[in-house]
């Protein structure tokens, strides 16, 4: 049987409602792969067209939006947050530019780990203001000076959101909406509004792990500019492949700044450049940026050697920013030597793979 599929198999027989492996070859031609249900009172299976929280990924359409307003002179890189936003008591504001929140290096608190929401489950069933998440996010002291280190910051998206409607007088769903998805023609992704935590049809059911099994969290909260995008496979790898091979969505100084990430020493925990990450495997560096949050989790990259979109998908979590308890379990992931498999091979010609 194929690799990917034995481990896709592996991976709910461990106890994960489902998971799919999508791959794209630079030719257009795909493959897909699942296992387990996207819907487990149905038996539905899951397809490359149902829609998912992507978490995170958002991130990386925000920052196109904000490299975009960069082009066009409405923004740069070295404007600080407190030109931009002088009404919010941001610390450091003084100092902290958007490069800084691009880079998750503000030294911001993240509001994901402030009380009302970190480990909450239930905090996450309501929905949650851009305004309500920023004043979390900055009413926490910082923790270093802007630039001088990195933390992974969900913070820092939502007062990008903020810079881009105060820049545009327009909503991050406007910007997303004609920047990206009608230009890309991805018409299966959405930027919901703050009060909707309902996903369009059809779409894989997000499950938590609880002391009584797997409880349906579809309807959560998963952030606003930082994690709020939902999405299918197939227009992400438009997306990605717009962004990355194509180059339609910025220009190739942008692209370069985007992709450029800073060494720190020690390295830091994510190679992290302008809303985008890199990931090396055995078969070289790919580019994505992986998201996930209660019921879902999403790792889409590129391979630029191979023009190779891979796309991993489960639709189970078990607990989410410092959730503790007895019913967490350890979520099966995708193995390296799966991952770098689904990127390492590209002729072309439909994709072999040997027996492992």
């Amino acid at each position: 049987m194929n690799p990917i599929q034995l481990e896709l198999d592996r991976i709910v027989e461990k106890g994960v409602p489902g998971a799919f492996v999508y791959i794209e070859a630079s030719d257009g031609s795909s493959e897909f792969y699942t296992a387990g249900w996207a819907d487990l009172a149905t038996k539905q299976r899951m397809s490359p067209d149902f829609r998912y929280r992507v978490g995170s990924t958002t991130k990386t359409f925000t920052a196109v939006v904000i490299l975009q307003l960069v082009a066009e002179g409405k923004l740069s890189l070295q404007d600080t947050v407190k030109d931009l936003l002088p009404d919010l008591p941001v610390p450091n504001r003084e100092s902290m530019t958007i490069e800084h929140l691009l880079r998750m290096r503000s030294g911001l608190f993240d509001f994901e780990d402030y009380s009302h929401l970190s480990g909450n489950f239930e905090a996450h069933l309501l929905p949650w203001k851009l305004s309500e998440v920023i004043s979390l996010g900055i009413s926490h002291p910082p923790l270093f000076s802007p630039g001088t280190r990195f933390s992974y910051c969900n913070t820092n998206f939502c007062l990008l959101e903020q810079i881009i409607i105060e820049t545009t007088g327009r909503s991050l769903g406007d910007g997303f909406s004609s920047r990206i998805l009608s230009p890309l023609h991805l018409t299966n992704t959405s930027y919901p509004a703050e009060s909707d935590l309902i996903l369009p049809e059809p779409y894989i059911r997000g499950y938590e792990r609880t002391g009584n099994g797997w409880r349906e969290c579809s309807q959560v909260f998963f952030g606003r500019g930082d994690g709020a995008l939902i999405s299918t496979a197939r227009d992400m790898a438009r997306f990605f492949r717009s962004l990355l091979i194509e180059r339609r969505l910025i220009s190739e100084t942008l692209l370069a700044q985007m992709m450029s990430v800073i060494s720190d020493v020690p390295p830091a925990e994510e190679a992290y450049g302008l809303g985008l990450m890199a990931d090396t495997l055995s078969c070289g560096t790919i580019w994505g940026h992986a998201g996930g949050g209660y019921g879902y989790g999403n790792l889409p990259y590129l391979s630029l050697d191979t023009g190779t979109f891979g796309l991993f998908m489960r639709n189970g979590s078990a607990g989410f920013h410092g959730t503790t308890g007895p019913e967490i379990m350890e979520i099966p992931r995708l193995s390296g030597e799966i991952r770098s498999l689904i990127y390492a091979k590209d002729n072309g010609e439909q994709r072999k793979f040997d027996s492992l």
